[in-house]
């Protein structure tokens, strides 16, 4: 349940470890239509009886302090006093995924920090024991318990299955260090990238960048640095070039790659009597 009402910002605390920071450029451009258009979605509080906490609508508060509001417009939730926290972390998780975008990396640790409040309240989801005898029978409840958590997230975030899964196995798998040195990069916009860090170990993830974040970079890319760590010679544009048309004519229709050869006749047939492909 949950009542609805104008309260003052003065009264409005914004507790610490909030699953993202606010965007000051998009909570100033919120505090602009705030003041041509009013507020159209109130945030969500809890309260003590005296004061309120913020629950989900950070920027839509930062927005009212920067166009001056002296109240907001805001839902006051109720959680069960029992699981309280995890309830309001859940409501703080799901409200942001369905509202602003993430980048890839907040999204993984969305899903990630779903996982867990999932489990907070559903305790018979996670596997217990490390008994040998017991092994098999907790693999296969910790399975259970994985697809029972992903289905539940995939309706309620709209994400498919197996999008959840790959996010929260990608966010598990980085170091906190990798994680932290990665917040407000371009490489947190990519999901291929972070996947690809992801599968190695955190000493070559820290390897990894400190050749793209080093004064000066030795590498252009995560691919190439991974390159790199692993002791292979990236490839050259050369290289890439000629990988991309080969994979392009390999799936073009036979007329199509026909029409191909026909442009480079003279090349073709000067190679062919070069080589001798036709005396045998």
């Amino acid at each position: 349940m949950s009542a609805y009402q104008s309260i003052k910002i003065s009264l409005i605390d914004i507790p610490e470890g909030r699953l993202r920071d606010v965007d000051q450029e998009w909570a100033e451009c919120l505090a602009g239509m705030f003041l041509e258009t009013g507020q159209k979605t109130p945030i969500d509080v809890v309260t003590d009886g005296k004061r309120f906490s913020l629950v989900a609508g950070a920027h839509r508060l930062t927005a009212a302090k920067i166009a001056k509001w002296k109240e907001v417009e805001a839902h006051i939730l109720e959680p069960k006093p029992e699981q309280a926290a995890d309830e309001l972390r859940l409501h703080e998780i799901l409200e942001n995924l369905g509202r602003k975008d993430f980048n890839a990396l907040e999204r993984c640790e969305a899903l990630s920090e779903l996982k867990r409040v999932y489990e907070n309240l559903h305790p018979n989801s996670k596997h217990g024991g490390d008994r040998k005898s017991q092994a098999a029978k907790n693999k296969q409840e910790n399975q259970v318990a994985i697809f029972a958590f992903c289905q539940n997230a995939a309706e309620s975030t709209g994400l498919s299955d197996r999008s959840v899964r790959l996010a929260v196995q990608i966010f598990e798998s980085l170091s906190p260090q990798t994680r932290e040195r990665l917040r407000g990069t371009e490489i947190a916009n990519k999901q291929s990238d972070l996947k690809a860090l992801a599968g190695l170990t955190a000493e070559n993830q820290t390897k990894v960048l400190d050749m793209l974040f080093g004064e000066p970079s030795t590498a252009a890319t995560v691919g190439e640095a991974i390159q790199l760590v692993e002791g292979q010679k990236p490839k050259s544009e050369a290289e890439k070039l000629f990988k991309r048309v080969s994979d392009i004519m390999t799936g073009l229709p036979k007329a199509s790659r026909t029409s191909v050869f026909r442009q480079h006749k003279k090349e073709i047939i000067a190679l062919v009597k070069k080589e001798g492909w036709l005396n045998g």
